[in-house]
């Protein structure tokens, strides 16, 4: 029988106000925050303007500046403008000057390096647990004059300060929450969601928070979006659909060429249809709420997987160098992908597979059914193929057997690897797969079903977070 699609009737639409002005309580900056923040930036960017040469303009952007951002996460984004004209690297060289230039040492304040498309400053302010990045970038009217990625947010901060009212930009905000209690809010490798600015699109586009979850609620695969054309046909959706090839377009208005939602995931874009079904259905406060992680739940949860599903738990732990998570993501995410197919092709293939990151380890998690083989059989050619058929047989002289099954050749072999175990092992060992270049099989460990402590809350997040 076909699901009805849910609908948002006009009682049910007021309950959901209700809840998204509670969330939106609890989650909008408090006053004393906001004039920190706004303290802050004017702070800074005071300082930057006695040091930065004229032709150089000084600007805020980010969620700060555009009146988006949830409550403790009121870091501020001061973006300073280069003209054109000036080589790119003396622009680095000249930001990183400025930016840490401006840190007052003696007040409690200090920097660092970080690194994006350009290198840039992070200030932090450690008696107001604020930070304020400080980033170099061209100064440009339209996309067409672009010289960095880095160089669009201008242009973001411009297209959302003109269209998005008072409301809306409340209603940013409980959508960020509600994407960030599902695990799916955020750009990063980590998460492959949705980004602050996509989230300021699609308010803008769909008009309000319930517009948009009442939307991917009932919507079908391609999803596209075009705001500058809001509540018109979209006449080129065959040509878009052709040239970005996902399943997920929202057109940048600020640079026509590019799907904002390049970086969403099927996997996320999939979540979000889903919980806003599920939330229209049955509309709850607990939507907006990200699961928390206790010492003591990750210790349940672990000791009850083998109970429950009958799968051994194979925890891989690696050391993590100093470098951005993101690299480091898609990293340990390629070394999962090939550790699984070697597992599936050895005859072990995991059931379930997680990863997750901490500050100095990296973790790679596989269920697989207890299993021991004595032997494995491997199908040969047709012994109608004298040549393949000789082949087979000179290469497999030291088989425990030779079968013919109707005209095909099989051998039975003495396993590679009898356990799981002893297939992980060789893994963690660096044996039978390559190893990304930042992640390295020294010091690794291997962990079946008894997990260390200090490693079980990053074991718990990786399964939670694939949760509905």
């Amino acid at each position: 029988m076909k699901q009805a699609r849910p609908s948002i009737t006009p009682s049910k639409r007021a309950l959901i106000e209700r809840i998204a002005n509670e969330v939106l309580k609890l989650v909008k900056p408090t006053e004393k925050e906001m004039k920190a923040a706004t303290f802050y930036s004017n702070e800074l960017m005071g300082r930057l303007k006695s040091v930065v040469p004229k032709n150089v303009e000084i600007v805020l952007v980010g969620s700060v500046a555009r009146g988006t951002q949830i409550r403790g996460s009121s870091d501020i984004d001061i973006f300073l403008l280069f003209p054109k004209s000036m080589e790119e690297r003396k622009m680095e060289e000249l930001g990183l000057k400025y930016g840490k230039g401006i840190v007052k040492k003696g007040q409690n304040e200090s920097f660092i390096i970080k690194y994006a498309e350009h290198p840039y400053v992070k200030v932090l302010l450690k008696n107001e647990n604020i930070a304020a990045d400080i980033v170099p970038a061209f100064k440009i009217s339209n996309a067409s004059e672009m010289g960095s990625a880095v160089d669009r947010t201008q242009l973001h901060n411009e297209f959302v300060n003109a269209k998005l009212s008072k409301k809306q930009r409340d209603d940013v905000r409980i959508m960020k929450t509600f994407l960030n209690a599902n695990n799916i809010y955020g750009a990063e490798a980590r998460i492959e969601g949705f980004s602050g600015y996509l989230c300021e699109l699609l308010v803008y586009h769909y008009g309000s928070f319930i517009n948009a979850i009442e939307h991917f609620s009932s919507t079908t695969v391609p999803v596209v979006i075009d705001p500058l054309n809001k509540g018109k046909d979209i006449q080129n959706i065959k040509e878009l659909k052709s040239r970005f090839n996902k399943n997920i377009i929202v057109v940048d208005p600020t640079d026509r060429n590019r799907n904002v939602a390049a970086n969403v995931s099927d996997a996320s874009l999939a979540r979000l249809m889903l919980v806003s079904r599920r939330f229209i259905r049955e509309p709850k406060a607990s939507a907006f709420m990200a699961k928390g992680y206790s010492d003591k739940e990750s210790k349940e949860f672990i000791s009850g997987i083998k109970r429950k599903t009958g799968l051994d738990l194979y925890l891989l732990v690696f050391n993590m160098p100093d470098i951005t998570e993101d690299i480091l993501w898609q990293q340990l995410k390629r070394l999962r992908n090939g550790m699984e197919s070697v597992l599936e092709h050895e005859g072990f293939p995991s059931t379930i597979s997680t990863q997750n990151i901490s500050e100095k380890h990296g973790i790679i998690c596989f269920m697989i059914r207890n299993a021991k083989r004595e032997s494995v059989i491997v199908k040969g050619p047709s012994i109608f193929m004298e040549s393949a058929c000789a082949a087979f047989l000179n290469s497999h002289s030291n088989a425990m057997h030779i079968l013919i099954e109707n005209d095909r050749l099989f051998s039975v072999e003495k396993p590679r690897f009898a356990t799981p175990k002893e297939l992980a092992g060789s893994l963690v060992s660096g044996k039978n797969i390559s190893f990304p270049s930042y992640i390295k099989n020294k010091g690794a460990k291997l962990f079946v079903n008894k997990i260390p402590e200090q490693y079980s809350r990053l074991v718990h997040e990786s399964f939670q977070e694939k949760l509905i």
